[in-house]
């Protein structure tokens, strides 16, 4: 039996891996356009900023690691094209020429590709920063000493971070967003302090405005034009998100969800029989408010490559289903900008607004360790609760000094809101207490309480 998955990084090496062992019998063949397999895109902002100094530090599995696995591995193809009826793919090398393939299973972990407003001139002058090649073009750049001052447009978890890493470097960035606040997957008092912390690093933000114009000399940009004014710059960097790579899944009549990735079931199955999808193309159920979601982060794209393999292996064993499903998420994420740790999980109150949720919400400033310790550090909570059922629904943290702290309450946030936790029932957990690490009351737990008073709960500690 042959399965062929196409794209060989999070997902499709995950999938690969787990069925070289799973059928050591079987053909698995992976076809990956780029000259990489198994990287962190999430490490490229610290590689760029010098922080990491060799690139190859952020490949997981080198090529000559996958092919030692058994893994028949084919660098420099593109998919183009899926006959799902005859069960072949339609490959292009990276001098045109073209042959196809046959599978018996097809997994496509075809990721995301970058969104490229359609500014004149940006294309031609920018830098885009999301593949590996990307980051290296990009630090060569740099380290050339191209770029004295870096216009990033883009102020989502990318674009910060490349901000960051330029000022490091000694290079000035400035920050370019439609927006009005950096990262708008968190409320609009969160982003504020954001925005704030960045300014006094050093970042300069233009927030509120939209890039009109990419003017430049040759190759070298020299002003980026906006609806507010003007930005001098020796170099342009887009990080402006990306969108699914749908392409192949349609040509193939893979059915697209509402959020513009695959649609797939709790397996990882398309809608169309032996093609499977996981990672960054895909979309996944919202735990918390029932909405689908396409959500781009490697601990997703892992997890659904491996229970993908496990479906695949099932059903070319001849079982009618793997064992493993994966539930859905609740679209946690973490990350450091300058000297503070920015966390969500769940729902924003305008995303409970869009589910239909009727909810509550409290903010409150406290310290990331006992406060009567020296430099006890500063964090700022949001946390929104369900009327009616109680249930915590979502909730943000941005601190300093925090030394991890921040990190480690998101993890329990999410717990919460993947489970169903009530407010009544946070009150009461037994969660970790040492000064070093907090005050007696967890922060979150002060977050239950005051969502229990603001709800009207029997339980008001």
């Amino acid at each position: 039996m042959r399965t062929l998955i196409v794209g060989g990084d999070a997902a499709g090496m995950t999938a690969a891996s787990h069925l070289r062992r799973a059928r050591p019998d079987d053909e698995v063949v992976v076809v990956e356009r780029g000259p990489h397999t198994s990287y962190s895109m999430c490490g490229i902002p610290f590689y760029v900023g010098g922080e990491i100094a060799d690139a190859d530090d952020l490949v997981v599995l080198p090529p000559e690691k996958v092919r030692e696995r058994g893994i028949d591995l084919r660098l420099g193809w593109e998919a183009t094209a899926v006959d799902a009826d005859r069960r072949r793919v339609v490959l292009r090398d990276d001098r045109g020429s073209e042959t196809s393939e046959g599978y018996d299973a097809l997994l496509l972990a075809t990721g995301a590709h970058p969104v490229t407003p359609p500014v004149e001139g940006l294309a031609e002058h920018a830098h885009v920063l999301r593949t590996l090649e990307e980051g290296q073009a990009l630090r060569a750049h740099l380290d050339a000493g191209g770029a004295q001052r870096v216009c990033v447009v883009g102020a989502g978890y990318i674009g910060l971070e490349l901000a960051e890493a330029l000022v490091t470097r000694g290079i000035e960035a400035v920050l370019v967003d439609i927006a009005d606040q950096p990262m708008t997957t968190l409320e609009p008092e969160m982003g504020a302090h954001v925005a704030a912390a960045l300014e006094r690093f050093g970042v300069e933000l233009r927030l509120g405005e939209t890039v009109e114009r990419v003017e430049g000399d040759g190759t070298t940009p020299h002003k980026v034009l906006t609806d507010a004014g003007e930005i001098l710059a020796d170099t342009v960097v887009v990080a402006t998100g990306s969108r699914p790579n749908r392409a192949l899944a349609s040509s193939a009549g893979c059915g697209i969800g509402d959020s513009g990735g695959v649609a797939v079931d709790e397996r990882l199955r398309t809608s169309v029989d032996g093609v499977w999808a996981a990672g960054d193309v895909v979309e996944s159920v919202d735990l918390v408010g029932g909405l689908r979601r396409n959500v781009q982060l490697g601990t997703h794209a892992n997890k659904q490559g491996r229970i993908a393999a496990i479906d695949i292996a099932a059903r070319l064993g001849g079982r009618p289903a793997g064992e493993a499903t994966f539930p859905g998420l609740v679209t946690t994420a973490v990350t450091k900008v300058c000297d503070w740790e920015i966390a969500r999980t769940g729902l924003t109150e305008a995303e409970c607004d869009e589910a239909g949720l009727s909810t509550v919400g409290v903010s409150f400033t406290g310290t990331a360790t006992a406060g009567y310790l020296p430099d006890p550090g500063t964090v700022h909570v949001t946390m929104r609760a369900e009327r009616g059922t109680g249930r915590i629904v979502g909730g943000q943290l941005v601190g300093t000094g925090c030394s991890g702290a921040v990190a480690k309450r998101i993890d329990v946030l999410a717990t919460w809101c993947q489970l169903g936790v009530t407010v009544d029932q946070a009150q009461l957990l037994d969660l970790s207490y040492a000064p070093p690490f907090g005050g007696v009351w967890d922060l979150l737990q002060v977050g239950a309480r005051k969502l229990a008073r603001a709800l009207d709960r029997p339980i008001q500690l």
